[in-house]
């Protein structure tokens, strides 16, 4: 069965990861940006792994619209956040790429991979004013700090061994 890696990055985490998911996959395999989907013929592909970057709480844009045009595929995902792994956003984020995911497709399973936030998206955050859910405060920098050094290796190899586990059977 063939396998499409579909990414969409920001900070470059999701592309990075996807990379080496690919890199561990043994069937047919083709990994692209989503910016370049045109060119690619997604119905030749029986597997599609989506890898996203956390938006307010679900997919990106650019990766809930690609979904949008699949129809019964097989479909897997692979998100990255800066959220900690162990809160209730990261939670949120993976139920809510699950229930994406199931729309119009098989959906069969996602991971989510913790890392850094970018620059540009720190930069748009600090200018929020004071009391706004995503405004600065110490511990959303002490969190941007702590995610800041994912994803890592550790990081990596769990990923890879979670998609060879269910691609490479």
């Amino acid at each position: 069965m063939k396998t499409l890696i579909v990414y969409s990055t920001i900070s470059g985490n999701t592309k990075s990861v996807c990379e080496r998911i690919y890199r561990v996959l043994k069937s047919e395999k083709k990994i692209v940006n989503v910016k370049d989907i045109k060119n690619v013929k997604v119905e030749d592909y029986d597997n599609i792994i989506i890898g996203f970057w956390c938006d307010k709480g679900t997919m990106d844009k650019d990766s809930i619209e690609f979904l949008k045009t699949l129809n019964n595929k097989n479909i897997y995902f692979l998100g990255t956040l800066g959220a900690r792994p162990d809160s209730e956003h990261w939670n949120d984020v993976f139920e809510n790429a699950k229930k994406l995911c199931s729309e119009n497709n098989n959906f069969k399973d996602g991971l989510l991979i913790w890392g850094r936030i970018s620059k540009e998206m720190q930069d748009i955050m600090k200018k929020f004013p004071a009391g706004h859910p995503h405004g600065v405060t110490p511990e959303r920098i002490a969190r941007w700090e702590a995610a800041s050094t994912h994803p890592d290796e550790d990081d990596f190899k769990k990923a890879e061994e979670f998609f060879t586990n269910l691609l490479n059977k």
